[in-house]
């Protein structure tokens, strides 16, 4: 008989941390190019529900573990902060879907980019936990696409009452670019939970 070799602690890591990557690239291609957004929707849905798998695997195998790999706590926060990031792609994307907007702008393009690449930070975070040195080099990268990402929505937002703008346009695009920097907030904030972790693992 067959049997499935039980996942590795750091494999269901690597997938939930692989799954914030896969929701940001959804979430860019809503903003980069017209797409259909119920078939994006239904990508990025399913996104979620596997992280939300790998999420509860994580946890599961953490707390079911006698000698654990890293420290219980800092696991469970891990899994906490990297699944909601996910959540809040997720909900970013629903409410791109929901405010019917009429056309692509620059700014929710590049800070949908900028969002692509801090989760692939993450992921390759995760990837080096146990190399506290390669940790910090990538923290570094997250500060500077965290601060290119406050540079792009204070010159969005402020482009947005320029001129005679209609009400609705403004309050349209400054919700998406609201959501789109805290998504990058967000990825900062893992980015400095792993390094801690990192360095306190060494």
């Amino acid at each position: 008989m067959h049997h499935t070799r039980p996942r590795h602690f750091y494999e269901v890591f690597a997938d939930l941390a692989r799954s914030a990557s896969s929701a940001a690239a959804i979430l860019h291609r809503m903003f980069a190019e017209p797409h259909p957004y119920t078939e994006l929707m239904a990508e990025i849905t399913e996104v979620e529900r596997a992280s939300s798998m790998a999420q509860q695997e994580l946890v599961d195998k953490i707390d079911g573990a006698t000698v654990t790999p890293l420290d219980r706590e800092d696991v469970h926060a891990v899994a906490s902060h990297v699944g909601g990031l996910v959540s809040l792609l997720h909900h970013t994307a629903r409410d791109a879907q929901d405010l019917h907007l009429p056309h692509q702008r620059e700014p929710a393009r590049a800070l949908a980019e900028l969002l692509v690449r801090a989760t692939a930070s993450v992921e390759a975070s995760v990837a080096q936990l146990r190399h506290p040195e390669a940790v910090v080099e990538i923290r570094t990268e997250m500060e500077r696409l965290a601060e290119e990402g406050i540079a792009v929505y204070d010159r969005a937002s402020g482009a947005l009452f320029s001129g005679e703008p209609e009400a609705i346009e403004v309050l349209r695009w400054k919700q998406v670019y609201d959501a789109l920097e805290h998504a990058l907030a967000e990825c900062r904030s893992v980015q400095n939970l792993l390094s801690r972790i990192a360095q306190e693992n060494r």
